[in-house]
Parts: C-alpha cells; structure tokens; sequence
C-alpha cells in the first residue's frame, strides 16, 4: 500500500483505497476466499457497479499486492479465486511499521518518541 496516498479526512481502511475496494476487503475477510462473482453477489448490494468493474478493480487489488489469486481450469475456462494477502489486523500493522518507518526517516527519532508520548 501506497503511504502517498492516505487520505486523513477518511476512517479505516477508506483513508487508504476507495469504497470498492474497501467494501471488497471487507467481505473476502469475512469469506476467506471467494470468486469474482461471489465477490459481485456480496459487494453489489452497497454498490451499484457491474460485474465487470469487479473483476477489473480484484485484478488491480491483486497486482498493488493486496489480494492473492489462485487459478482454477473450470468448464468455462478459468477461475479465478481471490483471498486478502493480509487478515485485517495484519495488514494494520503493516500499514503501522510502514507509517513509523516513515516519520523516523523522515522527521527523526523525535517524531516517533512523540507519538509515543501521545499514546499513552
């Protein structure tokens, strides 16, 4: 994930990825594991978008790193299975080292001793 682009004006994971892919995490956490069109069944009810839309922003989710993707050979062709990379509190702290790592690169030691003392 991408530090650039947090947006601070936003809660959770929102503050990182848009609402698809927000509500997309949300239920392959839930799930496990799920198809595109398991994902769409899920996600279609807070979201007014196409199937289409799923399989493109899964397939973008899986090339940032945040899903994993196994291939199935199926009576259609292939199939694709997602699951997130990370479980939710996993990815939190990934995102946590990454933002630490950050403000001690790039404000000192001070910056994390700080946030330390606001903490407690």
């Amino acid at each position: 994930m991408d530090l650039n682009k947090i947006d601070f004006e936003k809660k959770g994971l929102n503050s990182l990825v848009g609402k698809l892919e927000s509500d997309i995490m949300d239920s392959l956490w839930k799930k496990e594991k799920a198809t595109c069109r398991e994902i769409f069944d899920l996600v279609k009810k807070k979201n007014d978008v196409a199937y289409t839309t799923i399989t493109v922003t899964t397939d973008r989710m899986h090339s940032k790193g945040i899903l994993t993707r196994k291939i199935l050979k199926g009576k259609g062709g292939l199939i694709y299975i997602y699951s997130p990379k990370y479980s939710r509190e996993e990815l939190s702290e990934e995102i946590s080292d990454k933002f630490l790592s950050f403000l001690k690169n790039t404000f000192g030691s001070s910056s994390v001793a700080y946030l330390r003392k606001q903490l407690k």
